[in-house]
C-alpha cells in the first residue's frame, strides 16, 4: 500500500477543507479523535465503500509518524478499496500546486 505525502503549511483543519474541495468533492468529511491512530486528530473521507485518512506526520503522533518522510507534515492513505481514489487525489492536489509524492508504506 502507498501513502500520499503532502507538503503544506496549512493547519490540519485547513488542509482537510482544501483536500475536500479540491480533490474529494462528494466525499463525507469527518474529523476524528485519533486515539487508535497515535493520538491527536485526523480526518476520514468516505464515499460508498471507500475510505481515505488524512493524518499528521510528526513526532506528536508517534504511531503514524514516518521519519523518512518528515519533510512532509501530512499524509493520506487508503483504508478500504481506495487506492484508485487516492491516485485521483494525488493528481488533483498536484495540479492545484501542492507538493505531493507517493511512497510505499514503511
Amino acid at each position: 500500500m502507498k501513502h500520499l505525502y503532502i507538503s503544506s503549511t496549512l493547519s490540519l483543519d485547513q488542509l482537510a477543507g482544501y483536500v475536500a474541495n479540491t480533490a474529494m468533492p462528494g466525499y463525507t468529511q469527518e474529523k476524528r479523535d485519533g486515539l487508535n491512530l497515535g493520538g491527536g486528530e485526523y480526518f476520514k473521507f468516505s464515499q460508498n465503500d471507500i475510505e481515505i485518512l488524512l493524518v499528521c506526520n510528526d513526532t506528536e503522533h508517534p504511531e503514524v509518524f514516518v521519519e523518512s518522510r518528515e519533510q512532509f507534515p501530512y499524509y493520506c492513505y487508503a483504508r478500504r478499496n481506495a487506492q484508485a481514489a487516492l491516485d485521483q487525489v494525488f493528481l488533483s492536489l498536484s495540479k492545484s500546486g501542492l507538493i505531493c509524492e507517493f511512497a510505499d508504506e514503511v
